[in-house]
């Protein structure tokens, strides 16, 4: 019969039918509507069939009528099942105390880790989760969400500037932003402002001092550019010079570019190594003998695996071993022109501050000698050149 699984959740017996013309009595049950399935010989007077659980009452007063005697050789079924578990009830309620007793392990508070804050904080802070319940033993899913945590923290620690809060397995971690209190600036000693290089002035801002250059005028190192003495002539006060001043730099650089160029691109075919890593051993695990490729890319990934929030001291991981071909580019002159200009750029800013800018560009000349294309550029660069000279007396 179909639907098997349907008898298996209301549960069924195999029956062995003793007798003469066992076939008499499956024909009854037919009649009668019992259902029977699964029916063999096992010989000349007896048949073994599978008949639903619920249906063994009618059986039995069947068998009565019957020249034909029944007996239960089997029990099969979802209730045979519970009623074995039952039986062995300490073995189930063993596992069930036990994964009862994982699951509340998992889910209590085991650490609680404080970073970025001093003694004093830290042990407000520590004070203010205590409060909320997060300490040692608790139940994380008795204590609020970290969001509502980190709101009502950050607001009674006045003394930070913001508390993060994460739950990593079992630990909380508070990483704190302590207020910094600005610290007043030193007055600076009187002085002027002067170039540091020659350059032509791009652009100035002065805050305090009398400007001496202006805007596109040519400057040499050392030439004044914001004086520190302001007010009338013979009444003049000191006072420490403070702006910034721009200034445009011609810069010419000589580049090298290849026309040809050896690049190295995957086949597609790999080959994949399996390890065990234990602490600082690593065990092969499948594929001992990668292929000799002649020329190879590695690629190495492990993973690690936590329990309960700690890390186990050992881990899975694999390594592909790609096979890699030599490929030669060829590269159009134009294109080598482009790639130089940016090279250039790349060689000559390490030269300079961290805001200098690139304003411009111009190709002087450009051949072609020895494979390689030889390009000589002029760059026009915009940095600060001003520096701080102190106000020395006759000044």
């Amino acid at each position: 019969m179909k639907n098997q699984w349907v008898h298996k959740l209301s549960g069924y017996v195999r029956m062995k039918i003793s007798g003469p013309y066992p076939e008499m009595f499956i024909n009854h049950c037919i009649e009668r509507k019992i259902p029977v399935w699964d029916i063999k010989y096992h010989g000349q007077h007896e048949l073994v069939c599978s008949v639903l659980l619920d249906e063994i009452p009618r059986l039995r007063r069947l068998a009565r009528t019957s020249d034909c005697k029944i007996s239960f050789i089997g029990r099969k079924g979802f209730p045979f099942f519970i009623h074995k578990l039952w039986r062995r009830n300490g073995l189930l309620f063993g596992a069930a105390f036990f994964l009862i007793l994982v699951y509340l392990l998992s889910n209590m508070v085991w650490g609680i880790e404080v970073e970025g804050a001093t003694p004093k904080v830290e042990h407000e802070l520590r004070q203010a989760v205590t409060e909320l319940g997060i300490k040692k033993g608790a139940f994380q899913f008795q204590l609020p969400p970290p969001e509502k945590i980190q709101a009502i923290i950050t607001e009674q620690i006045s003394e930070a500037t913001w508390i993060g809060v994460t739950r990593k397995g079992t630990t909380y971690h508070f990483q704190v932003v302590e207020k910094d209190i600005a610290e007043r600036e030193p007055l600076e000693a009187p002085g002027h402002l002067v170039a540091s290089r020659k350059a032509v002035i791009y652009d100035m801002f002065v805050e305090e001092g009398k400007p001496v250059a202006e805007r596109n005028q040519m400057v040499r190192k050392g030439d004044m550019l914001v004086s520190g003495l302001i007010g009338k002539e013979g009444e003049e006060q000191q006072v420490s010079a403070r702006g910034s001043v721009l200034g445009e730099i011609w810069y010419e650089a000589t580049v090298e570019v290849p026309l040809s160029t050896t690049l190295y691109t995957a086949t597609g075919n790999s080959y994949r190594t399996h390890q065990l890593h234990i602490g600082k051993w690593t065990i092969p695990i499948w594929g001992w003998n990668p292929p000799e490729y002649a020329d190879a890319k590695e690629e190495e990934y492990e993973r690690e695996w936590e329990l309960f929030g700690f890390t186990l001291p050992f881990h899975y991981g694999y390594k592909d071993w790609l096979e890699a071909e030599e490929v030669e580019q060829e590269t159009a002159e134009e294109e080598a022109v482009a790639i130089a200009i940016e090279k250039g750029k790349e060689r000559i800013l390490p030269s300079f501050s961290a805001n200098a800018e690139v304003i411009g560009e111009k190709v002087l000349h450009h051949f072609v000698e020895n494979g390689k294309v030889i390009v000589i550029i002029h760059y026009r660069i915009v940095d600060e050149i001003a520096k701080k000279q102190p106000i020395i007396q006759g000044d």
